[in-house]
């Protein structure tokens, strides 16, 4: 399964809770927080170490596993009384990373399986993953997977995620499922606000929860920061309209804080006033050539700052062909809030910005 939404929408505490019912049924599991850069291969083998090391194999078992992956190029290992994996992928093209990874799972799942157990790799930002190394991984549990081996894989990212694993292999949409995780419905939505407080005995009044869940769009943080607010603004039961609308400044400067100002500051002013152009738009998903003309320049003028954004994390390229969106939730209304729009100037006869 890969999850895909934006962020602050709960991907991450659902790999959380995916990976206590997996260990609850005895599965080991192991976790990464993908950033540019990583390697999901070395990451993956080093797991499996792990997990062979943690079933106690017997001297017979660690010989058979020896012999069993001394043929491979890109990942050696070494069992003197414990299994060690080294990983080098620098001359490897993908065919053998693939092969070499398929026989590792196979290896692992059928010593995993023998002891009643698996192994679950969970991956959270796997929209920053390597995109040889991420073939090379869905080959190998499409390997697995048809050998009906106890190992798998549970992912979230953003929502390009789908056509990213599509183009890395084309069983991968056979392979997984791309649940899409967004703003709660409305009765959802009025459960969160509501039933935490309930619990404690104090209710809202129904226009204080109209007007919540309409400034909170439905989306979890923010529905989690208005009602600790309001919680803590409120005197007594029930929670009236004036307490959430009291409590709408600090849950907004906390939103601000948490969420939007972190990812502004990875920015350069470049970026910056092109988040700006897009937030200038209303809301996304916004066309390419759109934002450039808010910028007064071509689109392929601004194309390079555009990519940058994407490799940052900050805005993603849509499944429509040429647009553009923000990864985090209501973010156009936060760079209204943070900088003034410059609009393009003129400059004899052609507009510049």
């Amino acid at each position: 399964m890969i999850i895909r939404g934006l962020r602050g929408v709960g991907k991450t505490v659902l790999l959380n809770a995916f990976e206590n019912q997996a260990e609850a049924e005895g599965f080991m599991t192991y976790y990464h927080e993908l950033v540019p850069g990583s390697s999901i291969v070395a990451d993956i083998a080093r797991d499996v170490q792990a997990a062979l090391n943690r079933l106690k194999l017997s001297q017979r078992a660690l010989g058979s596993l020896r012999q069993g992956l001394s043929h491979l190029t890109t990942i050696k290992v070494a069992v003197p009384g414990a299994v060690e994996l080294s990983v080098d992928l620098r001359k490897a093209d993908e065919g053998t990373i693939s092969r070499d990874l398929s026989e590792l799972f196979l290896q692992a799942g059928a010593i995993a399986k023998s002891k009643k157990s698996g192994i679950v790799f969970l991956l959270d930002e796997v929209q920053f993953v390597d995109v040889v190394e991420y073939r090379s991984v869905i080959t190998a549990l499409h390997r697995a997977t048809q050998k009906e081996m106890p190992i798998t894989l549970a992912a979230a990212g953003l929502p390009q995620i789908p056509r990213l694993t599509g183009d890395a292999r084309s069983y991968a949409e056979r392979l997984f499922s791309f649940p899409v995780i967004g703003h709660l419905s409305e009765a959802d939505a009025r459960a969160a606000l509501v039933e935490p407080a309930r619990q404690h005995e104090v209710a809202y009044a129904e226009d204080a929860v109209e007007r919540a869940l309409v400034w909170t769009h439905g989306y979890p943080f923010y529905i989690q920061q208005l009602g600790k607010h309001a919680w803590n603004h409120s005197t007594g039961s029930p929670i009236a309209l004036a307490d959430v609308e009291a409590a709408m400044p600090a849950a907004q400067a906390a939103l601000d804080t948490s969420i939007y100002e972190v990812r502004i500051q990875r920015a350069t002013d470049q970026e910056r006033r092109y988040m700006r152009a897009m937030a200038e738009l209303g809301a996304g998903p916004y066309k390419s050539g759109d934002v450039a003309a808010r910028l007064g320049r071509k689109t392929t003028d601004v194309s390079p700052v555009r990519q940058k954004l994407i490799d940052k994390g900050l805005v993603y390229a849509t499944e429509d062909y040429g647009h553009v969106d923000f990864t985090v939730p209501l973010f156009n209304e936060y760079m209204v809030r943070h900088m003034p729009y410059r609009p393009p100037r003129q400059v004899k006869g052609k507009r510049q910005s």
